[in-house]
């Protein structure tokens, strides 16, 4: 998944940092979103017994995302933001009472980026002005 220029029509403000920076297509960062929750939920099951294979897929899929630092994602999914986000903070949890180590490290370095991608208002839910609200029984 190597990330691409941004095509003519896609092309930022001029001017702007984005306007140098390496782009990734939504579709790309969607797929690894989506993989990246399922491998941090299977290596979260793995820490219970004794595999190891999504604890390795997914130090190299956090690998490869935390090369995203300079990278502008484009139109990243916000519910696959939001569930990789919390499930990559999920596993670091559980990574907390072993030697997370370099997967510690890299879950870190993976879940504040994806962070800076989250809409600001994405940890609270927004609230409904009763009157919106039909109270009849």
């Amino acid at each position: 998944m190597t990330p691409h220029r941004s095509a003519p029509d896609e092309a930022p403000p001029a001017g702007s940092a984005l306007d140098t920076a390496p782009t990734l297509p939504a579709e790309a960062s969607t797929d690894a979103l989506r993989r990246c929750t399922a491998l941090a939920t299977r290596a979260r099951v793995e820490l219970l017994g004794t595999g190891r294979r999504a604890v390795e897929e997914l130090g190299e899929l956090l690998a490869e995302m935390a090369r995203w630092e300079d990278v502008a994602l484009l139109d990243p999914d916000p519910t696959m933001l939001v569930l990789t986000v919390a499930s990559l903070q999920d596993l670091a949890e559980r990574l907390d009472g072993t030697d997370g180590g370099e997967l510690g490290d890299r879950i870190a370095a993976v879940v504040t980026r994806l962070r800076a991608e989250l809409p600001a208002d994405a940890s609270r839910p927004r609230p409904q002005p009763l009157d919106a609200l039909d109270l009849r029984a």
